[in-house]
């Protein structure tokens, strides 16, 4: 799902991320993504985040709700390690409701 596309209300929405763990530490469960702006659009304000290897890739991905009102929404998502300090760049999802 590319940023700004049009969806229908209350349709389900697969966003994925691909993103580099460009850090030293593996993340594992204790790894998490949390929703940090915007609008949650149904989904879990903290996930786990997707166990990646220290200099490898991964794609972390977040099953949406599209509002049932039309307009467009955004939302902000973060990376948190277990001690609980964010680290990264946030990552987002902009899309536009019309019936």
């Amino acid at each position: 799902v590319e940023d700004g596309t049009v969806v229908s209300p209350g349709s389900n929405v697969d966003k994925q991320w691909l993103v580099s763990n460009s850090g030293s530490c593996n993340w594992d469960s204790s790894y998490r993504m949390k929703l940090i702006g915007g609008d949650a659009l149904g989904a879990v304000t903290e996930q786990a985040l997707y166990p990646a290897r220290a200099s490898t890739q991964a794609t972390i991905r977040i099953l949406f709700t599209a509002p049932t009102a039309p307009g467009t929404y955004q939302s902000a998502w973060q990376a948190f390690g277990s001690d609980g300090v964010a680290f990264g760049d946030p990552i987002y999802i902009t899309i536009a409701v019309s019936p």
